[in-house]
């Protein structure tokens, strides 16, 4: 990774909140949005069960479009937990970053992302 992108993520990753791999497996995700920010192709290959794909370029774009969130109020949208992930952490936390800029508050990026969940044994779903 080029150093000035590195110092960019530094800069990101301070600013938001991360959680681990071995923490986001403790969480009870049953009124969260669990979402892949990966490509379209990255997804193919397979994602957390239980997660919302959009892409990072569409995410605030679709999020407020999504079935799940769709109907909420205002104020239930914005404080809904956000967990978000792509191959190996960058993303998301950009991703965290945009969606606390538009009001979200409980947004957390998953670090490492679905490399570091492949190496921790756990399994994909077909999207």
């Amino acid at each position: 990774m080029q150093p000035c992108l590195q110092n960019y993520l530094g800069q990101i990753k301070q600013k938001i909140q991360e959680v681990s791999i071995d923490e986001f497996k403790k969480i009870d995700c049953a009124d969260a949005l669990v979402i892949d920010v990966r490509e379209p192709g990255e997804c193919a290959e397979g994602i957390i069960e239980g997660a919302i794909v959009i892409p990072r370029g569409l995410l605030e774009f679709k999020l407020l479009e999504h079935p799940k969130v769709k109907n909420l109020s205002e104020e239930e949208i914005f404080n809904k937990k956000v967990y978000l992930y792509c191959a190996t952490g960058g993303r998301s936390a950009c991703c965290a970053y945009a969606l606390q800029q538009i009001g979200f508050t409980n947004v957390y990026s998953i670090a490492g992302g679905i490399q570091q969940w492949i190496q921790t044994g756990e399994k994909l779903v077909k999207p």
